[in-house]
């Protein structure tokens, strides 16, 4: 298992990647953040980790400018199909955005948790070729993913 230090100088290098690359770092060092969990696999020791942050800081990255540019996508998140081998989850990511927008301010850890399946799910199209260095669309999605991912990751190691 790599150390907190190792860790740190991975979103330190992310840092200075453009933000199709810093997306897929900053998950990756979120990932391993939340191994340092008990649980019995990934996602449970994700959800510890959500769940041991104070409130505060949850509310804060909820309630930034990143966030909101992702919530607030027009077209929203998962309407626009970009390659036949593409699966959008239009319903399930129209009710996440509603459950954020909902709960970021009196419920931080439920609309984090909400949250980070958004953020995922951007991580994994990106990983699997569905979102494009250059693309106008990509590009403010992936920004916006990579602001909040870092937020994410300083906040948990501070």
């Amino acid at each position: 298992m790599p150390s907190i230090a190792e860790i740190r100088e991975e979103i330190r290098a992310a840092e200075m990647l453009s933000d199709y690359e810093a997306v897929d770092v900053l998950w990756v060092a979120l990932v391993k953040i939340a191994n340092t969990q008990s649980g019995k696999n990934e996602h449970q020791r994700m959800i510890n980790l959500v769940n041991s942050l104070p409130e505060a800081p949850l509310a804060v990255i909820l309630n930034s400018a990143a966030t909101n540019r992702l919530l607030d996508l027009d077209p929203p998140l998962e309407t626009v199909l970009v390659d036949p081998n593409e699966m959008l989850y239009q319903d399930r990511t129209a009710e996440a955005i509603r459950e954020v927008r909902d709960k970021k301010d009196n419920d931080p850890h439920s609309a984090m948790l909400t949250f980070g399946d958004i953020l995922k799910r951007i991580r994994n199209k990106r990983a699997h070729g569905f979102k494009s260095r250059k693309g106008p669309r990509d590009a403010e999605i992936l920004s916006a993913a990579r602001e909040v991912l870092l937020s994410l990751c300083k906040t948990v190691l501070k």
